[in-house]
């Protein structure tokens, strides 16, 4: 077999779909046959990628129909082809349907594919990688077809096999290490395609879903044994390929297994089992209506009969093989046939007919050195288009560089001035910020000396206030002592002169007029003593002295309740350790403020409270009587005993309110922080 058509062969295997070869009725049947599968699929996402590779199916056969399935898969995603997955999908398809039409459009579309399926998320990224093992594979049989072999079997080695490798999947690594293989073969690297043969081997005996991949695998490995001269080897891998062909009768690698088939027992001698596979691969051929195929089996034949010196039925199969390599384009099979024909009409004696040919094979063989000198002189002008395009772009380099260093300079005086700039402003507002602080420190400071000048200037006050009230308490208990103790102890012993001189009096019957009277002096005299206990108890109350605030004013309020006033009082949580002027002051506050209630309220019954919450003392006084419109007016007609109040609380700091109004009686509030009284001194009046 000529290396030429091997080529084609070999090219059609790496890039043939895997699925059983259908001709004609049949294979619209097995299209219509998998298009109903997809419609019982109810996932939209599955369905698309189902018509994907129904247009994968058809982009061999019908392109018009894969564009279409394209299409359908596109409308069932809707925006999700704007995602990087599905996009990368749709070029990917896009591409294989291209494939054989315009390579150019495809290896772009398939570079397209390649930069959106890098870009996924892990949750759809292993899937992904097996697109893109798929899309380096074909990127690379392109490659191929541009004889550029050995960057493909560097793309298959450095992307597609990585690739995958990192999918686990044993059927795409062998397909792959076979794709390795048969490029090696076509290099004639026979020992080393072997290595890539065992390799896909190993990963493809087992599966048994993948028999189209086994059955190639071992119909290629027979092949490269047969180059190498190995027809043992070769022998036992068609023996294993026969039984997978037996298995899968319709595969279009059938053909090829018989082709493989006769060229070695064609090799060992048996022209007779060569004859019966190669016909038996042509009647497949040409049930499949594969017009590669077909001239390939029949050249087969040829060479088989030449080899056996049977010229006669070996110009009639190069007869059979030439309307299908004119129907190519390809000169170099038109010339290996013209050749074939014309030394083997030589062998015949047919010397005119053999001219004939040999003018078609020199009309080739002229157009291809005037193609290949044409390609020559093309590549030349590449070459110098190339070069010119390489100074040109060195011209514009070397003015980018010098554009780029002035901008650099450019940009780094920039950056300095804005540097220099920054410095500036943050040193101008540094310099503000501890201005405006200073400023703001001046203004805390005066007003804490503000502050410190009026505490100072409300403890003097207060000072001066307690030393006021401590003279005044002072003076009010030696009044009560002087009262008590003097007056009160003359007007006894006035009584008790006057009740002896009764009792003798009427010892010696004196006159009983007389007698009364000193009796009514004496009555008279218990008041007046009575009068001057009240006059001195008010003046120092001695339950404030020795039992505190809460019984003071319990005492008070009972001497102040009168037939026509009652006064409750009441007490909550009061301490026993007050200072002495504190009881004092609020003592006083409480007596000026239920005599007002008795002198001005009329009321009938007054409310007293006292208690003590949150270091703060709560003192409230209320009545029933007629109350009164709090103005200016009438609070001076109450007297001064409400302003003696307000006077007291405010050097205590303490809070006044007053809530009233004619006829809802008054409600007198006072709230007296007791922190306040701490530096108060703890003095005792006696």
């Amino acid at each position: 077999m000529s290396k030429t058509i091997k080529l084609l062969i070999l090219y059609f295997l790496s890039i043939a779909t895997p699925v059983n070869g259908q001709p004609g009725d049949r294979l619209i049947q097995y299209s219509d046959s998998l298009y109903r599968q997809l419609g019982q699929i109810k996932n939209q996402e599955e369905k698309a990628v189902g018509l994907l590779d129904l247009s994968f199916f058809w982009s061999d056969h019908n392109v018009t129909k894969a564009l279409h399935y394209i299409s359908e898969a596109k409308n069932l995603l809707g925006t999700k082809i704007q995602t990087d997955y599905y996009g990368g999908l749709i070029a990917f398809y896009t591409a294989s349907v291209y494939f054989d039409k315009d390579p150019d459009k495809a290896k772009d579309l398939y570079m397209e594919a390649e930069r959106l399926l890098q870009k996924v998320d892990r949750a759809q990224e292993l899937k992904a990688v097996r697109y893109r093992a798929r899309i380096w594979g074909s990127y690379g049989a392109l490659l191929q077809r541009e004889d550029k072999a050995n960057e493909y079997v560097n793309i298959l080695l450095d992307k597609v096999i990585p690739l995958a490798e990192q999918t686990k999947d044993a059927t795409l690594l062998g397909i792959n290490y076979q794709n390795v293989a048969m490029n090696l073969m076509n290099l004639q690297e026979y020992a080393k395609a072997a290595q890539y043969y065992r390799k896909a081997l190993s990963l493809l005996r087992e599966q048994v879903n993948a028999s189209e991949e086994r059955l190639t695998l071992y119909v290629n490995a027979a092949r490269n044994a047969l180059y190498a001269k190995e027809y043992h080897q070769s022998k036992m891998m068609l023996d294993t390929a026969s039984v997978i062909a037996n298995l899968i009768p319709n595969s279009i690698y059938v053909p090829m297994y018989h082709t493989v088939a006769g060229s070695y027992h064609a090799a060992v001698k048996n022209f007779e089992k060569a004859h019966e596979n190669l016909s038996e691969g042509l009647i497949t051929a040409k049930i499949l209506k594969n017009d590669e195929l077909i001239s390939t089996l029949l050249y087969d034949q040829f060479k088989v009969y030449q080899q056996n010196k049977q010229h006669v039925k070996a110009k009639g199969k190069l007869l059979e093989v030439l309307p299908y390599v004119e129907k190519t384009s390809s000169l170099a099979n038109k010339q290996m046939v013209y050749y074939h024909l014309a030394t083997t009409t030589v062998s015949l004696n047919q010397y005119q007919e053999a001219v004939k040919w040999y003018e078609a094979y020199k009309v080739v063989t002229d157009s291809l050195f005037t193609n290949k000198n044409r390609a020559q002189i093309l590549e030349l002008e590449r070459k110098y288009q190339t070069t010119e395009k390489e100074k040109e772009l060195l011209k514009i380099k070397s003015q980018h560089q010098e554009q780029s260093l002035a901008l650099q300079k450019n940009r780094s005086i920039a950056i300095i001035f804005a540097s220099l700039c920054t410095l500036l402003y943050v040193l101008g507002f540094t310099w503000y910020r501890t201005q405006k602080s200073k400023k703001r420190l001046l203004e805390q400071k005066e007003l804490l000396l503000q502050e410190e000048l009026k505490n100072h200037r409300q403890k003097s006050t207060i000072h001066q206030y307690n030393a006021m009230l401590q003279g005044e308490e002072k003076e009010r208990s030696r009044l009560a002592r002087d009262l008590h103790d003097g007056l009160g102890g003359m007007l006894a012993s006035v009584k008790m002169k006057l009740s002896a001189v009764t009792d003798n009096m009427g010892l010696q019957r004196v006159d009983a007029v007389a007698i009364g009277d000193l009796q009514t002096i004496i009555s008279q005299l218990d008041q007046s003593v009575n009068e001057l206990r009240r006059v001195s108890h008010n003046l120092m109350p001695d339950s404030l002295l020795y039992r505190g605030l809460e019984d003071a004013i319990r005492d008070l309020c009972k001497s102040m309740t009168q037939s026509c006033m009652s006064i409750d009082f009441q007490s909550f949580r009061l301490r026993g350790d007050y200072s002495h002027l504190f009881l004092m002051s609020v003592y006083r506050i409480v007596q000026e403020l239920l005599t007002n209630a008795l002198k001005h309220s009329e009321a009938d019954q007054v409310w007293v409270q006292c208690s003590e919450e949150n270091d703060i003392l709560h003192l409230s006084v209320e009545d029933n009587g007629k109350g009164f419109k709090q103005s200016t007016e009438n609070v001076n007609n109450i007297g001064m005993g409400l302003s003696n109040i307000r006077n007291r609380i405010a050097l205590l700091n303490g809070h006044f309110e007053l809530d009233t109004y004619p006829g809802k009686g008054s409600s007198f509030h006072v709230q007296i922080p007791m922190y306040e009284q701490q530096n108060v001194p703890n003095s005792s009046i006696r």
